[in-house]
């Protein structure tokens, strides 16, 4: 014959659902405090009383809550696990009564072990807000639960008292008195409890909580409250342990940079999307939500470039990686431990290390993540310091976060502007922001919105028109595409200003396809009259006696110099319209690379000879120098180069030393602009990697002539270092890529070798071989 049994339950548990459940001090806070909430109190005081004597130290919480009466303690504060806030049955007698239906921020039934973690025994005192109420009172040893393995968790008796009259006045409420602290509750301890308070709650997700106030009281931290900080200044509600908790929201501290805030809709049909740059509106997005499982979820994500982290930590006291970076609150309370400094609860900084400049990491963000209602299949774990179960609902919610918020974000930011942290100039001081401004950006942009319209799911697009003006002085391959996806919004939009400003911008791209068949007939006219023009600036541009002492103004060589910058600008000018008429025409890559090579040679020329025409004779007809390369590189940096005034007043100008042996000589056939034009870059190279320093070393080793350039500045990544002299290749956002490109090939035309050297210390050095 069958029979039942039924599970015993050992004094252990206290335990499992106690301390070992809840670990973290700062936690057990955080539980208690949220019990206050869920209890409708509207204030909440969590006090420390003889924190540095450990044998009377005190923490109580008091709050002004519906309290409980004798019914309520025994049937739920006593029974383990109970929840009526789980099961709906918790306020029936005074919630419908308030204006504002709060939501429960805790609904698990363990909460009040936290009492366990905070300190060995309890004393709870409460009285309900009804008629006639008693003060009711549990005192409970959780020592008596510990070493007790074999006893039953029920046969463990705690005591219950019926008071008079209780030294903390409340009307209605309940008090919890903790004594034999686990903890050493000093003044370290508590301004970091205030801290991780001011991030509990968020004001902005409604829930009430703006009824809701947290006070710490701390009567043994008054006088150093009062007293001025190191730096003799009245201290700041960070470094004062009593007073109110304060929300801080980062919003209201002047973070201008680029944000984005995605919102799924309360029933969850739609998404909507607006992305921000340091004020300006980007896109607005409307489109339909793909996740079935996902509603009623906001999250507002904030790019900190080098402003905004300066802006928060003059205004916080503190740096934005230490405050913290996602945070997730849920119905307005915190859920713990998404953003605290160092947890990686989204894998956040483990994507980054897989592209360190292609992602942004938690030191490049500060956000939150704010989930409303009831969502149970969002829910946090019992220990409430492992964030949310980890369901398929969670799993969706990761992959919102990545693909409709953070990648978005870093679209923006990584590919459009540019992103990267502002700099300082060693020498001048100047800030340096490699950050380019919507306005600098506007066809990227409207590639991003554009490229949204094939998505079936989206509904409705909102931008600037600022945008769309560029389009109008703009003829590149990727116009014609804008300007089709353009109008195809417009139709859609059923909005007459989009409809109108599509069949501007259509007009006018029409206008300059016009005005390019024209340019290209023209170019064609004038290709023959390229080759001779470049047969004569090759004469023009000779040197004969090079980097003499200043030379006279004279009508003479001034016209010769002026003629030559005259005939390389129209030189320019050619290769231009040619760029134009290859573009148009689809033209090959190669075809393109070789049209910029030859502008960015005429355009190192004439940069060349509008420096330095003052301290140099040319002579229009010679084209190359037979001369000492040693005695002309020499001279040109002591007599030339040193002596520029601009590079003097910008603080541009390096400090160069020269070593060269007694009677070393290199003679040999060389065009000086060549060799002018390889100084200049390696020089402007140094001083773009934050050089303040070049030494330049002369020496000769068998019969090959060695000249050692070696920089003070940031030297080169050895994944960088194959691909510097490549055409196009550059690290620097003020680079074309170009420059060292022509340095190599000015070196092998003078029969010689470039290398690089990037193992130094500080800096990097190129060492230039000729064969004597």
């Amino acid at each position: 014959m069958a029979n039942t049994e039924s599970f015993k339950i050992s004094a252990a548990l206290k335990d499992l659902i106690g301390r070992e459940l809840i670990t973290d001090e700062f936690v057990a806070v955080f539980e208690l405090v949220k019990n206050s909430f869920d209890a409708n109190a509207t204030k909440v005081k969590v006090i420390f009383e003889d924190n540095y004597n450990p044998d009377n130290a005190k923490i109580i919480i008091k709050d002004n809550g519906k309290g409980m009466n004798y019914d309520d303690l025994k049937n739920k504060w006593l029974f383990v696990a109970y929840s009526a806030k789980r099961l709906g049955k918790e306020n029936e007698d005074y919630r419908n009564k308030i204006k504002t239906q709060r939501i429960f921020a805790g609904a698990k039934g363990v909460g009040r072990f936290s009492c366990d973690r905070l300190g060995k025994h309890l004393n709870l005192i409460t009285i309900k807000d009804e008629p006639n109420p008693k003060i009711e009172n549990l005192v409970v040893h959780w020592e008596d639960f510990e070493n007790a393995d074999e006893e039953e968790f029920v046969n463990i008796k705690v005591t219950h008292n019926e008071l008079k009259d209780t030294p903390n006045k409340i009307k209605h409420g309940t008090i919890l008195e903790i004594t034999g602290l686990r903890d050493n509750w000093d003044r370290k301890r508590i301004l970091n409890l205030k801290k991780s308070l001011a991030k509990l709650i968020n004001p902005n997700q409604g829930n009430d909580s703006e009824r809701f106030s947290i006070e710490i009281i701390a009567k043994d931290e008054l006088n150093i409250d009062k007293t001025p900080n190191k730096k003799g200044k009245v201290r700041g509600d960070l470094e004062i342990v009593n007073g109110f908790v304060k929300n801080t929201v980062f919003e209201t501290l002047e973070i201008k940079t680029t944000n984005i805030l995605v919102e799924i809709s309360e029933d969850g049909n739609f998404i909507e999307t607006t992305l921000q740059d340091r004020g300006d509106l980007i896109y607005y997005l409307k489109e339909r939500n793909p996740f079935e499982k996902l509603e009623n979820i906001k999250t507002y994500l904030f790019q900190l470039n080098f402003k905004a982290k300066t802006n928060f930590h003059r205004i916080m006291g503190m740096r934005s990686i230490d405050y913290g970076s996602v945070f997730m609150y849920k119905n307005g309370f915190r859920v713990y431990p998404f953003g605290e400094p160092g947890e990686d609860l989204l894998l956040i900084d483990r994507r980054k290390a897989q592209g360190y400049n292609r992602f942004l990491g938690n030191r490049d963000l500060i956000g939150r993540i704010e989930i409303s209602g009831e969502q149970p299949e969002l829910k946090e774990t019992t220990t409430r310091d492992g964030g949310l179960i980890k369901t398929d609902t969670y799993f969706q919610f990761v992959d919102f976060f990545y693909d409709y918020v953070l990648k978005r974000l870093e679209n923006y930011v990584v590919n459009v502007i540019r992103w990267g942290d502002e700099r300082v100039n060693k020498e001048t001081g100047e800030i340096i922001n490699p950050e380019l401004w919507a306005k600098d950006v506007k066809v990227e942009i409207l590639e991003i919105i554009t490229g949204f319209i094939n998505s079936k799911d989206i509904i409705d697009i909102q931008y600037s028109k600022d945008f769309l003006e560029i389009i109008e002085s703009k003829q590149e391959k990727s116009v014609d595409k804008i300007v089709k996806n353009i109008t195809k919004v417009a139709a859609n939009s059923d909005n007459p200003e989009l409809v109108k400003e599509a069949k501007k911008i259509e007009k006018a791209v029409k206008e300059i396809k016009a005005d390019a068949e024209k340019d290209k007939a023209k170019a064609q006219k004038e290709e023959s009259l390229r080759k001779e023009t470049e047969q004569k600036l090759d004469i023009i541009s000779s040197q004969k006696n090079f980097l003499q002492s200043e030379i006279s103004d004279d009508t003479k060589n001034l016209e010769s110099i002026l003629h030559h910058i005259g005939l390389t600008t129209s030189l320019l000018k050619i290769d231009i319209q040619n760029l134009v008429k290859a573009i148009n025409k689809d033209a090959p890559k190669e075809e393109l690379q070789t049209i910029v090579k030859r502008i960015s040679q005429q355009n190192e020329k004439i940069t060349s000879f509008s420096k330095y025409f003052k301290k140099v004779n040319f002579n229009i007809h010679s084209n190359k120098l037979n001369s000492d390369l040693v005695s002309f590189i020499n001279e040109y940096l002591t007599n030339v180069y040193k002596q520029r005034d601009d590079l003097r007043i910008n603080r541009e100008l390096l400090n160069i030393e020269i070593a060269t042996p007694k009677g070393l000589e290199l003679n040999t056939k060389f065009n000086p602009i060549d060799v002018v034009i390889v100084l200049d870059n390696l020089i402007s190279n140094s001083s773009k990697h934050g050089a303040s320093k070049v030494v330049l070393e002369w020496n000769k080793v068998d019969q090959i002539t060695q000249l050692s350039f070696k920089d003070d500045g940031a030297g080169i990544k050895d994944s960088i270092v194959d691909n510097i002299f490549d055409f196009g290749f550059t690290t620097s956002r003020r680079g074309t890529g170009i420059g060292l490109y022509h340095v190599k090939e000015i070196i092998e035309k003078l029969k010689g070798t470039i290398t690089v050297n990037n193992k130094l210390n500080k800096g990097v050095e190129f060492v230039i071989s000729f064969k004597s």
